[in-house]
């Protein structure tokens, strides 16, 4: 799915930096969670945490190898084409990571803070130092990288065959930009959304209703304010 949303860049005074060194349940459910503690260790020693507020990009494409693990919040994934489209990878939660492709490529993507986020940036060049020098982390960046793999098959069938339920989830998120009182916010009415996923209005205002009721968003005069993101990622994840 592609999309102009506006994005706002991370300012001074918006994005904190700290070198705290994020507690080991921090990092559970991360590639990192399992890697021998003497070498996470060394790895927080160079490692940034990063706290951004909602709506900001703190990760552009133009930063060459940027490699990091959301520690709370979620982010937005995405690439940027070259008529400057927005194209939506993946929503990244606590443990995920970003970028974990730089390691060994020239590549990199781009990141928006989803709700206020707290990220570990890692020094590429350190991990890389130490996955050679030891083969349990090596592995884990292995590991990690199937699973984003095997996400990116994953999200590929969804677009193609998920339900409506779940494309809409996700249209929502990939859609959703933050307004003025720094609520997430789609401003795409009804129709508008029934066109983008290829379903009919009634059916698509049938699950809006739905997802309001759950306590996930409510719907408003042109306007659906997303009130729970978590949970409308997982709707977006899970059969519908």
């Amino acid at each position: 799915m592609t999309l102009r949303a506006p994005t706002r860049s991370a300012i001074p005074g918006r994005r904190s930096l700290r070198r705290d060194v994020p507690s080991p349940s921090a990092l559970r459910g991360s590639f990192l969670a399992d890697v021998d503690p003497r070498v996470v260790e060394a790895l927080m020693r160079r490692a940034v945490v990063q706290r951004i507020e909602g709506g900001d990009v703190f990760v552009s494409e133009t930063d060459a190898q940027w490699t990091g693990i959301v520690l709370s919040g979620m982010a937005r994934i995405f690439l940027q084409t070259p008529a400057g489209r927005q194209v939506t990878l993946r929503n990244a939660k606590a443990g995920g990571s970003i970028g974990i492709a730089a390691l060994l490529g020239s590549g990199s993507v781009s990141a928006q803070a989803i709700t206020d986020c707290e990220v570990l940036r890692l020094d590429n060049q350190q991990v890389v130092s130490l996955a050679r020098a030891h083969p349990g982390l090596a592995m884990a960046i292995a590991d990690e990288l199937s699973v984003r793999l095997l996400e990116t098959y994953a999200e590929i069938v969804i677009r193609d065959q998920g339900s409506v339920h779940q494309r809409l989830a996700r249209q929502l998120l990939h859609s959703s930009v933050r307004d003025p009182q720094s609520l997430l916010a789609v401003r795409m009415s009804h129709s508008e959304l029934a066109d983008a996923l290829g379903s009919a209005r009634e059916v698509v205002t049938r699950h809006l209703h739905t997802f309001q009721s759950e306590g996930m968003l409510r719907l408003g005069r042109g306007r659906i304010t997303i009130v729970d993101p978590l949970r409308l990622h997982e709707a977006a994840r899970g059969p519908g």
